[in-house]
């Protein structure tokens, strides 16, 4: 399979360095030499990989992964960060930020073709379109399912919390019934927005089943992710207000929220979904926080 690479680094010697390290697999390269433009030619072309180095001009690598992981348009698309070796403890904190790997430079060229042809491979094995829902853009519970563990294992080298807030749209049946399909396909398209919105580019927002979504909140814990919470109901509410149609008024949502210090990677969602479970069971528009023993109802 033809492969194309997007290269943004400010160095035009590097370039031509990384062309001649991949010409004999024949990959295509695409040269931009700072942020912006990076961030441009990622939409327009849709690469099949991006190689970023975190120290470039008018913006630096990391808010450039930011904005490409924030638009559902790039946010499948892998990213490797390429850093100094001075800088490879940034770059492991840029992994939190939904880049697939980094490589210290200097390298040497065996190595580095051998790092990005794997990376390659592996989009060809999973097929970046299969780990992204198609209604919402978001990620789907495929790609949640691959990396919790790595969110888990960043929080935990870091010393930090990682929360779940696991979602349920409210009476979505009864709205597929009273309204069709299309009404509510653009609901769940309108939940994913305000989700996606409220949420840190930094956190990572998935679509769990037609009516389910997940949310991996980083350096928070239940409380950080009850305040998320209480920012999607707010803005929930005040899109109602806005719209006033009578199908606007059916967007309500129930929420489970769970973190590490009751759950390890493995359990996180299931201690999430349990939370929901007891929302949902207790009437709509509710959110339940996981203790160590019960599940507490904290709003109605």
């Amino acid at each position: 399979m033809a492969h194309t690479v997007l290269l943004i680094d400010d160095s035009i010697p590097f370039h031509k360095l990384v062309k001649a390290y991949l010409e004999p697999d024949r990959t295509a390269i695409h040269s931009v030499y700072d942020g912006e433009a990076g961030i441009a030619a990622a939409e327009k072309f849709r690469p099949s990989l991006i190689l970023l180095d975190v120290d470039i001009p008018c913006i630096d690598g990391f808010e450039v992964c930011r904005r490409l992981k924030a638009n559902p348009a790039t946010q499948s698309i892998p990213l490797i960060f390429l850093t100094a070796d001075s800088m490879s403890g940034r770059a492991v904190s840029g992994l939190e930020l939904g880049a697939s790997d980094y490589i210290s430079k200097p390298f040497k060229p065996q190595q580095f073709r051998a790092r990005i042809n794997a990376t390659l491979r592996a989009c060809d094995s999973l097929g970046a379109a299969t780990l992204v829902d198609g209604l919402t853009g978001l990620w789907n519970r495929a790609y949640f399912d691959q990396h919790v563990n790595q969110y888990a294992s960043l929080a935990a080298r870091w010393g930090t919390e990682l929360a779940c807030i696991m979602i349920e749209l409210d009476n979505y049946s009864a709205l597929v019934a009273s309204q069709g399909q299309e009404v509510a396909g653009g609901m769940v398209q309108t939940a994913a927005r305000i989700f996606l919105g409220q949420s840190r580019t930094q956190d990572l927002v998935c679509r769990f089943g037609p009516a389910e979504f997940a949310i991996l909140v980083t350096d928070a814990g239940r409380k950080g992710a009850d305040h998320l919470v209480e920012r999607i109901r707010g803005e929930i509410d005040r899109q109602i207000q806005a719209n006033g149609s009578s199908e606007s008024k059916l967007l309500t949502c129930s929420f489970g929220i769970a973190d590490t210090q009751i759950a390890d990677a493995g359990g996180l969602a299931d201690r999430a979904r349990s939370a929901l479970d007891h929302a949902v069971g207790s009437g709509s528009n509710r959110v339940v926080v996981a203790r160590a023993t019960r599940e507490k109802t904290l709003h109605s």
